[in-house]
């Protein structure tokens, strides 16, 4: 029978940043990789026990974070300054623990977030990129970006998202506010391709919603729709009238915020590093 290590602990805080490419998103999985079991993985070798970590939010396959917060349980005589060495040396290179803090037994990462930002980035023109392929959407035709533009913000406020919503994950209430909806547009790269930033704000989101805007954003790019279908969308409560998703290697988590914090700037999304 395998022993296991028994410790007085602290409860930390810790911020992780992950390339999403290689797992099948947050959640611990039964049959393929996730960044949590990785994480929990990591954090097991260090203390020899079987904890659990907990985080604010679990993005999709594929979906990246530059600022996703969880907590877990670790030994009171590591300390707090060291726990990012301690697991980083202990996780795999496209995962990341980036800060780490103590905080009380009670803070709950999910429940006790006020804002999330997610940013989305979008590249095109007719050269496909070779780098940075699985961090933005690259589209060869040309788009329409002032009318994206015009119409992101009319994605914001208080609505029933049921149209952006992912059909076998809606659930009753399909109701959130989304305190921004705004479209950044960078210089072109070197290559002369456009650079393009969606970034959303609000304090939770119904599965896929980001990517569901993202993608009614692009078919107001494309010609599909125009800004006065927004609210016909809405109204039609189904999601078969909004745009197809975004694919989900152009998302990711950049923060979440809590009581007493201040909201960070923009960072450019993936394609502004």
């Amino acid at each position: 029978m395998t022993a296991v290590t028994t410790y007085t602990s602290r409860v930390v805080r810790i911020t992780i940043e992950y390339d999403g490419s290689a797992y099948n998103g947050w959640q611990v999985q039964n049959n393929a990789p996730s960044v949590q079991a990785a994480v929990e993985s990591a954090v097991n070798r260090l203390t020899g026990g079987t904890g659990r970590v907990r985080a604010a939010g679990r993005t999709d396959a594929g979906v990246h974070a530059r600022g996703q917060v969880a907590v877990l349980s670790l030994p009171e005589t590591l300390p707090v300054e060291r726990v990012p060495e301690a697991l980083n040396s202990r996780l795999p290179d496209d995962i990341a623990v980036v800060a780490a803090s103590s905080c009380e037994a009670s803070f709950d990462p999910r429940y006790d977030c006020v804002m999330k930002q997610y940013s989305y980035s979008l590249t095109y023109g007719p050269v496909r990129p070779a780098l940075g392929d699985r961090r933005s959407w690259h589209v060869k035709r040309p788009l329409d970006v002032a009318a994206m533009a015009a119409a992101a913000g009319l994605l914001a406020g208080h609505h029933d998202y049921t149209s952006f919503a992912n059909r076998e994950r809606a659930g009753e209430d399909n109701v959130r506010t989304v305190d921004r909806s705004e479209l950044v547009v960078l210089p072109a790269d070197a290559a002369g391709r456009g650079r393009l930033v969606y970034y959303v704000e609000g304090r939770s989101f119904l599965y896929n919603q980001v990517r569901a805007m993202t993608g009614t954003l692009f078919g107001i790019g494309t010609g599909r729709f125009n800004r006065d279908d927004i609210p016909r969308i809405f109204a039609a409560r189904d999601r078969a009238a909004a745009g197809e998703s975004a694919p989900p290697w152009g998302l990711c988590l950049e923060w979440v915020l809590y009581p007493g914090e201040s909201r960070p700037e923009d960072r450019g999304g993936l394609v502004g590093r």
